[in-house]
C-alpha cells in the first residue's frame, strides 16, 4: 500500500515538474484536405476523471496572455462531466487581434474531438459552470471570432495543469485537433483596406459581423446561398437595431447569437457542398480521363490491325506475283530449249538466222521476266520496311525515299543530347537498317524553329543530325552507309511559326533512307 502511494506520489511530483515544459508547446501545421483546415498539435495533459470523485485543477495562462489565471472543480457522474471554472486576467480579446471577439472553454478528448463548453464572460474575475460527455480530456481557452464556432482556434490563451492532491489517472498526451482554416483568421483580405481593432463596438456584433464574414471567405454565397442569404438578412436587422440600444446588451445579444448561428450553419453546409462539389468534378475529371485513354486505346488498336491487314495483303500480293514470276520463267526456260533444239535441227542458213532471232527474244524476254521479278522482290522489301519503320517513328514516302522524323521532344531543350527514349527509338531503327536485304544510303537533316538567330539554329540543327549520325555509327550501321549529315537551321519549316504547334512541328530531324540500286539503274536508263 505505501508502495502503490509512493509510487503514485512519484508520478504526480513529476507531471508537476513537467506541466512547464506542456503549456507552451504547441505548433501549427496546414492540412492537405479539400477543406483547408489546420491542425493543432499541442503536448498537454488529458486527466481521466474518476467516478463520483472531486478533481481540482488549475488553469494557467500561455505566452498570449501569461497574466490570465484560475482553476476549476471537476466531478464526473450519470456520464456527464461537471466543470465549475473560475478565472481571472483574461485581457480584452481584441487585444488579440482584431479578427477576435470572445473567448471559448474547450474540452478536448486525446483523439482530438473538440467540444465547445461555453463563451466566456469578457471580465476581469468570473465563475461559471459547464458539462461534457468526455471523461478523459484536457481545458484550454481559446481567442475566437464568434462563440458558434464548432472548431477551435490555435489562439490558446490557457490551459489545464495539475495542482497538489489533483485527483484521477493523469494522462500526458499529444493532443491533435483541427482548428478553423488559417485564410478565415485575418481580418482583411488581399488588396482591401487593413481593419484594426475595434475597442468601441460591441462584442456581440463584431462577432456576428466575423461570423457571415467567415461564411462568405467559405463559398457560402456559392453553396449555400440561401443559408447565408438569411444570417445577413438577420445582421442587417441586427445593425439597424443595436446602436439605438447600445446600453441594453440583453435586447439585441438574442438576435446576434442568431446571426453567429445561422452563418455557422452556412459555412458548414458550404464546406460540405464544396468538398461534395469538388469531389463530383474530381470524378467526373477522372471519367474524362478514362473515356479519353479508352478511345485513344482504341483507335491505336485499330490503326495497329489496320497496318497489319495492309502488311498481311501485300506479303500474300507479293507472293502471288513471285509465284507468277516463277511459272513465267520456266515457261521462257522451255520455249529457251525449244528454240535451241530448233536452232541444232535447222539445215539452212535462213532457218538457223531466224531460229537465233527466236533465241534472243526469248532471252530477252526472260531478262525482262527477271528485271520484274527483282524489282517486285525489292518493291516488297521497300515496303516492309516502311511498315517496320512506321511500326516505331513517324515515317513517309518522298521520290528521294524513306523519310524517317525524328521530333524535337526526343531530345533535350535547346540542345542536341539524344533523350534516353530517342536512343532506343534510333536503336530499333538501326536493327531494321541492318536486317534489311537492299542497298541503300542515309541523308540526315535537322531543322528548328524560327525562334532565336540564324547562327544559333544553324549550329542547333546541325548538331542535332550529326548526333544522329553518330549514334547510328554506333549502333552498327556502316559509316560509308551516311551520305551526309547537314543541319538546315530555320529555312525548311513544314508548318507556320506563328503558332506553339507549328514551331514544335519544324523541330525535327528526317533521315532520308534511299535505294541506292534503284536511283543507279534509273539514272543510267
Amino acid at each position: 500500500m505505501n508502495l502503490a502511494k509512493f509510487t503514485a506520489a512519484s508520478v504526480l511530483l513529476l507531471v508537476l515538474l513537467a506541466g512547464a515544459r506542456f503549456v507552451q508547446s504547441t505548433e501549427v501545421v496546414p492540412f492537405t484536405t479539400p477543406s483547408q483546415v489546420l491542425a493543432a498539435k499541442r503536448t498537454t495533459l488529458a486527466i481521466r476523471y474518476s467516478e463520483d470523485k472531486n478533481t481540482a485543477i488549475n488553469m494557467v495562462g500561455t505566452s498570449l496572455d501569461p497574466r490570465a489565471m484560475g482553476k476549476a472543480e471537476v466531478k464526473r457522474k450519470a456520464g456527464r462531466t461537471r466543470i465549475k471554472l473560475e478565472m481571472e486576467n483574461l485581457g480584452h480579446p481584441q487585444s488579440l487581434g482584431a479578427y477576435y471577439t470572445t473567448y471559448i472553454l474547450w474540452a478536448v478528448a486525446p483523439e482530438g474531438q473538440a467540444d465547445n463548453l461555453a463563451e466566456l464572460p469578457i471580465k476581469s474575475k468570473f465563475e461559471m459552470d459547464a458539462t461534457t460527455p468526455f471523461q478523459t480530456f484536457g481545458l484550454i481557452i481559446t481567442a475566437e471570432p464568434h462563440s458558434a464556432v464548432k472548431l477551435p482556434s490555435s489562439v490558446i490563451v490557457a490551459e489545464n495543469t495539475l495542482q497538489k492532491g489533483t485527483v484521477g489517472t493523469i494522462q500526458a498526451s499529444q493532443i491533435e485537433y483541427r482548428g478553423d482554416p488559417g485564410t478565415l483568421y485575418v481580418v482583411s483580405l488581399p488588396n482591401s483596406p487593413a481593419v484594426d481593432a475595434d475597442f468601441h463596438t460591441p462584442l456581440l456584433i463584431l462577432g456576428a459581423r466575423r461570423a457571415v464574414e467567415i461564411a462568405r471567405r467559405a463559398g457560402a454565397g456559392v453553396y449555400a446561398d440561401s443559408e447565408l442569404r438569411e444570417a445577413e438578412v438577420k445582421l442587417a436587422a441586427l445593425e439597424q437595431t443595436w446602436p439605438k440600444r447600445r446600453k441594453d446588451e440583453k435586447d439585441y445579444s438574442g438576435v446576434a447569437h442568431d446571426v453567429m448561428r445561422l452563418a455557422e450553419r452556412a459555412r458548414e453546409v458550404a464546406v460540405e457542398r464544396g468538398n461534395q462539389a469538388r469531389l463530383a468534378a474530381e470524378r467526373q475529371e477522372a471519367r474524362s480521363t478514362i473515356a479519353q485513354a479508352q478511345s485513344e486505346a482504341d483507335r491505336a488498336r485499330t490503326e495497329a490491325e489496320r497496318s497489319r491487314a495492309e502488311a498481311e495483303r501485300s506479303r500474300a500480293e507479293a507472293d502471288r506475283a513471285r509465284d507468277q514470276a516463277q511459272e513465267a520463267l520456266a515457261r521462257a526456260d522451255r520455249e529457251a530449249a525449244q528454240a535451241r533444239q530448233r536452232v541444232e535441227q535447222a539445215q539452212s542458213e535462213a532457218e538457223k538466222a531466224k531460229a537465233h532471232e527466236e533465241l534472243a527474244r526469248i532471252e530477252a524476254e526472260r531478262a525482262r521476266l527477271q528485271a520484274e521479278e527483282a524489282k517486285r522482290e525489292r518493291d516488297l522489301a521497300q515496303q516492309r520496311l516502311f511498315v517496320s519503320l512506321s511500326e516505331i517513328l513517324e515515317t513517309r514516302r518522298e521520290a528521294r525515299g524513306l523519310i524517317v522524323n525524328l521530333s524535337d521532344v526526343l531530345f533535350d531543350t535547346g540542345k542536341a543530347t539524344l533523350k534516353p527514349g530517342a536512343r532506343e527509338k534510333l536503336s530499333k531503327l538501326a536493327g531494321i537498317l541492318l536486317a534489311y536485304p537492299g542497298a541503300y544510303r542515309l541523308e540526315i537533316e535537322g531543322h528548328t524553329d524560327a525562334v532565336g538567330s540564324d547562327e544559333y539554329n544553324l549550329k542547333l540543327s546541325q548538331e542535332r543530325a550529326e548526333s544522329v549520325r553518330n549514334y547510328m555509327v554506333q549502333a552498327g550501321v556502316a559509316a560509308d552507309r551516311m551520305i551526309a549529315a547537314r543541319g538546315f537551321g530555320k529555312t525548311r519549316p513544314v508548318a507556320s511559326n506563328e503558332t506553339a504547334a507549328g514551331r514544335q512541328v519544324n523541330r525535327r530531324v528526317e533521315i532520308i533512307i534511299s535505294d541506292t540500286d534503284y536511283q543507279s539503274k534509273t539514272s543510267l536508263r
